[in-house]
């Protein structure tokens, strides 16, 4: 088999590509149209031409070559005629597909899928994120290991000859490939256990948490320094972020808080990635409350919503308390922002640049957590000074006194740490700050 690294070389080569994207008569197609937009900005993240994009109805699917041997016909004299040398798919292909195309053509033919593990592979900078990209690409490589046989017997002249060779090399192969997925599960395993070990250490400390979730480019990260003061690298790229970065942060009642950067999403996102980074968008998990940030000046609002509920669904992050956060709204007209507060009521317009309307989105978030954390008065005895210094240190102490048994002491809390202190929580009249 080709190596990934090996193949990467091949694809940096391409020059001139080719785009095609398939819709049915049930589809718009002018959302057809915009998918076909949002590829060829994946393309081009991989410093690819376009030279040309095709949109192909397609009546039913042809098993060989998913469309009809007149468009791939047709296609093979385009390939000729703009001297393309490479055709991407915005639909799935099926190993082989692939195969029969890339045979047909005589040039390399993938798939939206394929695209995006490549970006994924240039974006992944921690172990964790690479430990992660390559799991999803050795999966995604199995059932293609003929087709990189095919490439390299083109190579050598043909596979005349080499046939039973070549039978043993594949299954020589997928056994390396097999084994490289097991050592990588292994270490995913390892590193996972690391980070539930620190998000338990982190809800020890009873402190709320958000996480920032999304469509790609939708400027979370930027949101997220807006937010916390913090230098997060922000781009303008797709896949900027792999790796979810934790900040600290206060509310102006003075409770600290967690936000949580996480990776964005985008349609079509392969299955094997959302399995790859599961212990990542885990994050999302835990969170008390999501921002879910949304590009407020694109066309593909709507679709970038709708894919971004999807892909918490499958999380099983569905049901988390949500604000609907549309970001750059710098961008925005005045007309714009007024249908955009019709269509969308219980959002919040949001500059992560400018900071306008940052002040709202935290208010907001306060009068959520507000459901779920409590200010309680605990009475703790002298022999329990340990419990004062987890109190000062995991949660927000609102104020102190001591009494004739010990520390009167008024705390915010959750529902859970609430439980743990219920033996020294006392009904008292005392109002903190007075």
């Amino acid at each position: 088999m080709l190596s990934w690294s090996k193949r990467d070389i091949f694809l940096s080569t391409c020059e001139q590509s080719l785009l095609v994207g398939i819709f049915d008569a049930d589809e718009m197609q002018t959302n057809v149209y915009a998918h076909l937009n949002e590829l060829q900005s994946l393309v081009e993240t991989l410093g690819i031409s376009v030279k040309k994009s095709l949109l192909l109805t397609l009546k039913s699917i042809n098993p060989r070559h998913l469309i009809g041997n007149g468009k791939v016909d047709e296609i093979a004299q385009i390939i000729v005629d703009e001297e393309i040398d490479l055709v991407v798919f915005d639909n799935d292909l099926s190993p082989a597909q692939q195969r029969n195309l890339e045979n047909r053509w005589e040039i390399a033919v993938i798939d939206r899928q394929e695209i995006i593990l490549d970006i994924f592979a240039t974006r992944a900078s921690t172990r964790e994120a690479v430990l992660q990209v390559s799991l999803a690409r050795m999966k995604y490589s199995l059932p293609r290991l003929t087709r990189a046989w095919t490439h390299l017997s083109r190579q050598r002249g043909g596979a005349r000859g080499n046939r039973g060779k070549g039978e043993t090399q594949l299954e020589t192969d997928k056994r390396l490939v097999l084994n490289k997925i097991a050592r990588l599960k292994k270490d995913l395993k390892k590193v996972s256990d690391q980070r539930k070990i620190r998000r338990k250490r982190r809800l020890e400390r009873s402190m709320p948490s958000v996480s920032l979730v999304g469509y790609t480019n939708a400027g979370k990260s930027a949101l997220l320094n807006s937010i916390s003061d913090s230098n997060v690298l922000v781009r303008n790229k797709l896949f900027a972020t792999l790796d979810p970065t934790t900040r600290c942060f206060a509310l102006q009642d003075g409770r600290e808080l967690l936000i949580t950067d996480t990776v964005g999403f985008i349609r079509k996102l392969p299955h094997g990635l959302i399995e790859a980074f599961k212990s990542t968008l885990e994050e999302a998990l835990h969170a008390d409350v999501l921002f879910h940030v949304v590009d407020g000046s694109s066309d593909e609002l709507d679709e970038h919503i709708r894919v971004t509920y999807r892909v918490l669904r499958e999380l099983n992050a569905g049901d988390k308390k949500q604000i609907l956060v549309l970001n750059k709204a710098d961008k925005l007209n005045r007309y714009t922002r007024e249908e955009l507060r019709m269509r969308y009521p219980e959002s919040l317009l949001v500059s992560a640049r400018s900071g306008e309307g940052i002040e709202d989105l935290l208010q907001t978030l306060a009068g959520i957590l507000n459901d779920d954390y409590q200010v309680i008065t605990l009475n703790l005895p002298f022999n329990r000074w340990d419990l004062r210094a987890k109190l000062h240190r995991d949660s927000t102490v609102l104020r102190e006194k001591y009494s004739d048994e010990g520390l009167v002491i008024a705390v915010r809390l959750n529902n859970q740490e609430k439980n743990r202190f219920s033996p020294y929580l006392i009904d008292t009249d005392w109002i903190p700050g007075k």
